[in-house]
């Protein structure tokens, strides 16, 4: 079981970078036209009073627009063991990251799906709708364990798509350490008719280990040992590697036109939940955003 607090400090830092956001955004009804009129009520959106016909009448009329189609916001948590490597953990970030997505989804009035997963789901929220599901969202994060198995992106994509589920956004927050690669999953949803979007997190001291000399290297997920002797060219080539599967994510990112953030587990929470944010409210992204590979080599493990 993780120790990933959800509490009223983490609920009121939600609300802020949320309101925060809003107020950078045009009006949610732009594009579309009102078909009638009301009496205005506490709560709505004051930006849809008719003002004119209001000084006219000498009373407060808002516009009536036609209601939103449903929407829906699924969100896949990387549950395997690979996730609490790091300091602070992956995992912890990617929990934080799931609650930000969620809240704002429940804030929005979509109908959320929040699934955690390593060699498949792992559990889920069911569909949850309105504020007041919040708190059952951030339960279900607060006691998600790490499972001690493989990770199956593709796996957990088929079974999604198998369900039937209405089509809508899929955010996948995990590290992305499947031995099958991680295309085949993106490739499932986008074939299927959903809208993915990847939040690649990793750990400091997976782009820099600085490891030298003989060791002993553990397969945090298959289990399997293997003595090794680490020169400096050993080490050298290892970070090239690194870096090189972080740009082919960003490479196939770019290509299928799926938004990224890609970011350390030591990156400021605020401004990760503020990109984060920032890729929610841009449905209409047409190229990959990144924070690089590169930003956030400040910490170790």
């Amino acid at each position: 079981m993780t120790d990933v607090s959800f509490d009223s400090d983490a609920l009121k830092r939600f609300r802020r970078l949320t309101l925060a956001a809003r107020r950078r955004t045009t009006s949610s009804t732009a594009g579309r036209e009102a078909f009638g009129l009301r009496d205005y009520a506490p709560g709505d959106d004051y930006r849809q009073i008719d003002w004119r016909l209001c000084a006219r009448r000498d009373e407060l009329l808002t516009r009536v627009f036609p209601p939103y189609e449903d929407r829906h916001t699924y969100v896949l948590l990387d549950c395997s063991p690979s996730m609490g490597l790091g300091s602070p953990a992956k995992f912890h970030l990617a929990c934080r990251i799931a609650g930000m997505l969620g809240y704002t989804a429940l804030m929005n009035h979509e109908c959320l799906h929040a699934t955690a997963f390593a060699d498949g789901p792992l559990g889920d929220t069911g569909p949850l709708r309105g504020t007041a599901r919040i708190g059952r969202l951030m339960r279900f994060l607060r006691v998600l364990p790490l499972k001690a198995s493989q990770t199956d992106l593709a796996g957990t994509a088929a079974v999604l798509v198998r369900r039937c589920q209405p089509h809508g956004s899929v955010a996948v927050i995990s590290d992305l350490y499947d031995r099958r690669g991680f295309r085949e999953a993106f490739d499932i949803l986008l074939h299927r008719g959903y809208r993915p979007r990847l939040f690649h997190v990793y750990a400091p001291c997976e782009a820099e280990p600085g490891l030298l000399g003989d060791v002993e290297l553990a397969d945090i997920e298959g289990g399997t040992l293997r003595e090794a002797t680490i020169t400096e060219w050993a080490a050298e080539r290892y970070g090239q590697l690194f870096a090189k599967f972080c740009q082919s994510v960003r490479d196939y990112c770019r290509r299928r036109v799926i938004p990224l953030v890609q970011v350390a587990s030591n990156f400021p929470e605020d401004e990760v939940l503020k990109r984060v944010l920032q890729h929610t409210r841009n449905s209409r992204l047409t190229a990959a955003g990144a924070i690089g590979v590169g930003d956030a080599h400040s910490g170790g493990c």
